[in-house]
C-alpha cells in the first residue's frame, strides 16, 4: 500500500476546494479506491500466508504443526504407593519428535486435547473426607537430540516433597503446574454420610502452555505424560496450595485415553 505524505492541516489554514481536490487526487492516484484494490489492500496480507500447505507466513508465525500423538486405547492405573512415598512413575501418553528452532524472545504456544474416561469403585482413595480427586497430564520437551524428556519450564514432575500438616506427601504446589491439565476422577457427594460417587463417563480434556524463550534454543521433541490420582492439600512447608499423590487400593481406579492431539505455534515477539 502506498504512503501519502503531506504537511497536514493546521489551525488558521485556509481550506480551498482546489487544495482539497489536490489531496484527494494524490491519494486516489497512489491508491485507487476501486473494488479490486480495496478488497486486496484492506487486509494486511503479510500477516497471513497464501500457502495453503502449512499457513506459516514467517512474519509473526515462524512455525506451526499439529499431530495425533496417541490413538487407540491407553489405560493408566492409579498409583498404589503409600501417600508418604514417591508415587509410581508417570505414563507417557504420546510424543512427537520435531525440531523447533527458537530465537531469544520467540514465543512458544502448545495446545493439547484428549478423549478420555475414568473408572473405579468406592475403594480407596474414594471417601467422604477426600474430595476433588484428579489426574494430572503435563507437557515435557527434549532440549538435546540425544537427551531425555524433562518437564517444560514452569512445570515439575509432581514429585516434590510436601507436608499436609502431619504427613510427608509428594506432588507439586500450584505455581509449578504451568503446563498441567487436571481432570477430575469422580464426582463425589460430600453431604452424604456414606461414600457416594458417580463416574461421569467419556469426555474431553484440554491443556495449554505459553513460554517466551530467554535465549536461542532448539527443541527436539514434545511429549505428554499423565499420573494420578492426586488430591488438593495445603502445603505447610511452602504455605501454598498444592496437589498431592494419593494411594489407590488396587488397579480398579484407572484413566483411559482414546486419542490425544497436540499442536504448537512458534511466533516472533512482535
Amino acid at each position: 500500500m502506498s504512503v501519502i505524505k503531506n504537511t497536514g492541516v493546521k489551525r488558521g489554514d485556509k481550506l480551498t476546494s482546489a487544495a482539497l481536490n489536490a489531496e484527494f487526487t494524490a491519494v486516489n492516484t497512489a491508491f485507487t479506491m476501486d473494488d479490486d484494490n480495496f478488497r486486496t489492500e484492506a487486509i494486511d496480507q503479510p500477516a497471513f500466508n497464501t500457502n495453503p500447505n502449512h499457513g506459516r507466513s514467517g512474519i509473526i508465525l515462524k512455525d506451526a504443526n499439529s499431530y495425533i500423538v496417541q490413538s487407540g486405547t491407553l489405560t493408566i492405573q492409579a498409583n498404589t504407593n503409600a501417600i508418604n512415598a514417591v508415587p509410581q512413575a508417570a505414563t507417557e501418553v504420546g510424543a512427537q519428535a520435531v525440531v523447533i528452532t527458537a530465537n531469544q524472545n520467540d514465543i512458544l504456544r502448545v495446545y493439547w486435547q484428549y478423549d478420555f474416561n475414568t473408572t473405579g469403585n468406592l475403594s480407596s482413595p474414594i471417601g467422604v473426607d477426600r474430595q476433588h480427586l484428579c489426574w494430572a497430564m503435563y507437557l515435557e520437551w527434549k532440549t538435546s537430540s540425544g537427551g531425555a524428556y524433562t518437564p517444560v519450564t514452569g512445570q515439575n514432575d509432581l514429585e516434590d516433597t510436601l507436608n499436609d500438616g502431619s504427613t510427608t506427601r509428594y506432588g507439586s504446589i500450584s505455581s509449578n503446574l504451568r503446563a498441567t491439565s487436571l481432570d477430575y476422577h469422580v464426582i463425589q457427594f460430600r453431604e452424604n454420610a456414606s461414600d457416594q460417587a458417580v463416574y461421569p463417563g467419556r469426555r474431553m480434556g484440554y491443556g495449554q502452555y505459553f513460554y517466551k524463550f530467554t535465549s536461542d534454543t532448539t527443541l527436539y521433541g514434545l511429549r505428554l505424560v499423565v499420573r494420578g490420582i492426586y488430591e488438593p492439600i495445603y502445603d505447610t512447608t511452602s504455605s501454598n496450595n498444592a496437589i498431592a499423590s494419593t494411594q489407590a487400593a488396587g488397579p480398579v481406579h484407572t484413566m483411559v485415553i482414546y486419542r490425544t492431539d497436540l499442536s504448537f505455534l512458534l511466533m516472533r515477539n512482535e
